[in-house]
């Protein structure tokens, strides 16, 4: 005999009944506790541990680049060593201003700044972020799992259909004059058995305009009802609810007993049931039309039943209604008794009891529509071409599954689609119910949902348990995907958890909400797609901003080389590298942060098996097509400026470490002259400062080209202000620059003639911004090149 564990609420041989015992006491079995409850199960999956985000990732791969650093350095250290005590003096100076340079100093700002300025950017689109580092992961989701209620529709239901009398009623067409009795007993059943009630601060305002307070098919009935009933409150004192059963996902009815008095002043009980029309149906045997009282026989259930399934097939929330008058004098005192508890305080009213339920005379049913969000289908059809997959979860059957899918466009109608093993291949969505897997075991599920998702673009999980939520979300991140869910109650915590990111709707539970990255103040999923575009936004752009600082690390890498290679003394000095560091790349680059889109982000597929904020493509631009013309830009300016001075470049090999020794005066240049320290070091200064003006004036061109990847600069506009502040900043740090006097300290003074520096880098600025436009160019007249391959990133 094999063993199979049983769901404790599918099992055949467990009957729940009178399941709270809010007040006094009571007796019970329990057949679960500790982790093996539903809330044992609850917790233990909400306290798995999280997925690593997006930031984590981007940080460890900044790791690996700084501990290469860190080797590199130290192999360039063994090499470079002296015994010479004024040598290895320098070279200490000229290896720590390498590592000082090579080092991703400003990586963490931009990293933090960018974060920041998105989740500013969130809030102002009613989105609060709970976790910075789940603001750069939500633009890289593949797969948005999603429930539909709430986020795909208003979450306002209004009665749209009415069955009485055996004809199927349009509300639209309604006519308050000509309803029959069994109509006017119908509405009047649906006020009495409804838990929804009125805010007791609105009393003098309109019956219309006042809140509800209750679940939303229960709040649709009570508005509903507003205009065929004048006093609802009157209605509910003259019949007194004795006792009420709440609707449960068990029983799925709700069934009141209410005490009203007749004509000569005697208490009668009445017991009215609502709730699923199949579960209805089976209490029910006598159905009337009009004054006449019929059978319910199996024929006409089923065609009721029919017509039940067809409301719900078109997307509408469906309740039958039943009403029986309790005769029994036992059950009629059971009761007529006081609820007293423990404490021998009375009670409102008593809970229900178990009194028979059967026998009970069908009244009609009642539909209600939820209309989905004015721009739902506009933000289903973006998030198609964003690349990103829906994967809708719901609690209800599948019938009605598909219905709301249809309605907001997520799958095709029924001539288009279908759920054929035979053709599942050619579909694109498709509605699937997990009660077709609930008793398979569970790596059997996780199979099953795995080929769903490889089959179908679009997926939609009808009548999906807790664990099966977690078993969708696992499917997908085991295939590669980056999980974005989003949640508002408690069992949506655990699939929150696992989730990369995890989003909280309005009005959801605290669980949920502690579970959450992202906050939605407003329960729409367009909200949630304009918080994935500004994200997306964010990584293009701190990915701009690391490449216009990357592009200075060739220029300084090179000028060590040249210094220990060709021994040219050549140097940067550790306050212009941090000058650099700062007040070159750092500041302006924080203004690219807030660069515009040049191109419809949301028309692009997430970069998943690209998401590198160093990859080999912005290091090639940055590094080499960029960064060996400043490096070029550096040296011609050194060499030329060293040969107006009288050192012709032959000249300058081998005086690395003979230029900066004090004792050394015998230094003649290409004319014969001898230079003396002071008269070097006074050269040396001059032309680290025109090196460090070059650099700059190089890297404002680069700014300016920076703004773009692939667009026009000129059709892209220069709306960044701060962009443009940036560009006049550099400007003029080129020309404060030679003013500073502070040779202890920044080993920079004044004296140096700016004609010749404008004169020698307006070439180069020109050489640079015409490569890169034309680069640009090309990228824009051959999409999908070689060049787009190996240059855009």
């Amino acid at each position: 005999m094999s063993y199979r564990t049983v769901s404790k609420w599918k099992s055949g041989n467990v009957g729940f009944g009178c399941s709270h015992a809010t007040q006094g006491y009571g007796l019970g079995v329990a057949i679960a506790c500790g982790d093996a409850s539903e809330v044992g199960v609850l917790a233990r999956l909400s306290t798995e541990p999280r997925p690593p985000s997006r930031v984590g990732k981007h940080l460890k791969q900044v790791t690996y680049y700084a501990v290469l650093v860190g080797i590199y350095l130290f192999f360039v250290l063994l090499c470079t060593v002296s015994v010479d005590k004024q040598s290895m003096i320098i070279t200490h100076q000229v290896n720590t201003c390498l590592a000082i340079a090579l080092m991703p100093i400003f990586l963490p700002c931009l990293l933090y700044l960018g974060l920041v300025r998105t989740k500013s950017i969130l809030q102002q689109k009613q989105c609060y972020v709970r976790n910075l580092e789940a603001v750069s992961t939500l633009g890289l989701s593949t797969v948005i799992c999603t429930d539909m209620s709430g986020t795909m529709t208003m979450q306002q239901l209004r009665v749209s259909e009415i069955f009485v009398d055996a004809d199927l009623l349009r509300v639209e067409s309604l006519n308050q004059e000509e309803m029959g009795p069994r109509f006017i007993e119908l509405i009047r059943s649906s006020v009495l058995c409804n838990d929804a009630i009125f805010c007791p601060g609105s009393i003098r305002v309109p019956r219309e305009k006042k809140t509800i307070y209750g679940s939303d098919y229960d709040r649709a009935l009570l508005k509903f009802s507003l205009a065929f009933i004048p006093n609802i409150n009157e209605l509910r004192s003259d019949h007194e609810k004795v006792a009420n059963l709440s609707y449960s996902s068990i029983d799925r009815v709700h069934v009141t007993v209410h005490k009203i008095r007749n004509e000569n002043d005697r208490p009668r009980h009445i017991l009215l049931m609502k709730g699923y029309a199949d579960v209805v149906l089976r209490h029910c045997t006598t159905y009337s039309v009009g004054d006449e009282e019929l059978l319910l026989d199996d024929p006409l259930k089923q065609t009721i039943g029919d017509l039940a399934n067809r409301l719900m097939e078109a997307g509408r929330h469906v309740r039958a209604f039943a009403y029986k008058e309790i005769l029994s004098e036992v059950e009629r005192r059971r009761f007529s008794q006081v609820n007293v508890g423990r404490d021998r305080t009375p009670g409102r009213y008593r809970d229900f009891l178990a009194v028979n339920t059967f026998a009970l005379r069908f009244l009609g049913l009642i539909a209600a529509y939820d209309p989905p969000r004015p721009n739902v289908a506009n933000a289903v059809s973006k998030c198609r071409s964003a690349g990103i997959k829906l994967v809708l979860v719901t609690h209800a059957k599948a019938v009605f599954a598909r219905a709301l899918a249809m309605s907001v466009g997520i799958i095709a109608p029924p001539s288009e689609s279908d759920d054929s093993s035979t053709k599942r291949h050619q579909i694109s969505a498709a509605v699937f119910s997990m009660d077709e897997f609930v008793e398979q075991e569970m790596h059997h599920q996780r199979w099953k949902v795995e080929q769903l998702l490889l089959a179908h673009a679009e997926l939609v999980f009808a009548r999906v348990s807790v664990e099966q939520h977690i078993v969708i979300v696992e499917a997908c991140q085991r295939l590669g995907a980056v999980v974005t869910v989003m949640g508002f109650s408690v069992l949506d915590t655990p699939a929150l958890r696992r989730a990369h990111v995890a989003v909280a709707q309005d009005a959801c539970t605290l669980t949920s909400e502690a579970s959450a990255d992202i906050r939605l103040q407003e329960r729409t999923f367009s909200k949630l797609l304009a918080a994935v575009e500004v994200s997306r936004l964010m990584f293009e752009n701190t990915k701009k901003a690391i490449a216009y600082c990357l592009a200075t690390n060739t220029t300084l890498f090179l000028v060590h080389l040249a210094f220990f290679l060709l021994k040219i003394p050549i140097r940067i000095f550790v306050m212009q590298v941090f000058i650099i560091a700062v007040f070159v790349n750092l500041l302006p680059a924080l203004s690219l942060l807030y660069e515009s889109a040049e191109e419809k982000l949301m028309k692009q597929k997430p970069k998943i098996f690209d998401d590198f904020l160093l990859n080999r493509r912005l290091l090639f631009v940055s590094c080499i097509l960029v960064g060996v013309i400043e490096a070029a830009a550096v040296f011609i300016m050194y060499f030329l400026f060293m040969a107006r001075n009288g050192f012709q470049p032959r000249t300058l090999v081998g005086l690395n470490f003979k230029w900066y020794d004090e004792s050394v005066t015998d230094i003649t240049d290409s004319y014969g002259q001898e230079w003396s320290p002071e008269s070097r070091q006074r050269l040396d200064c001059q032309v680290s400062t025109l090196c460090l003006m070059s650099l700059a004036a190089m890297q404002c061109t680069n700014l300016m080209l920076t703004r773009t990847g692939r667009a026009n600069l000129l059709s892209h506009g220069f709306s960044n202000v701060y962009v443009n502040l940036a560009i006049v900043y550099l400007i003029f740090l080129c020309v404060l620059l030679p003013h500073v006097d502070s040779p202890h300290c920044l080993r920079l003074i004044g004296g140096v003639e700016l004609a010749f520096f404008w004169w020698y880098i307006w070439p180069l600025v020109t050489l640079l911004a015409f490569l890169e436009t034309a680069r640009r160019y090309l990228l824009r007249r051959f999409p999908g090149s070689w060049l787009e391959l190996e240059t855009l990133y």
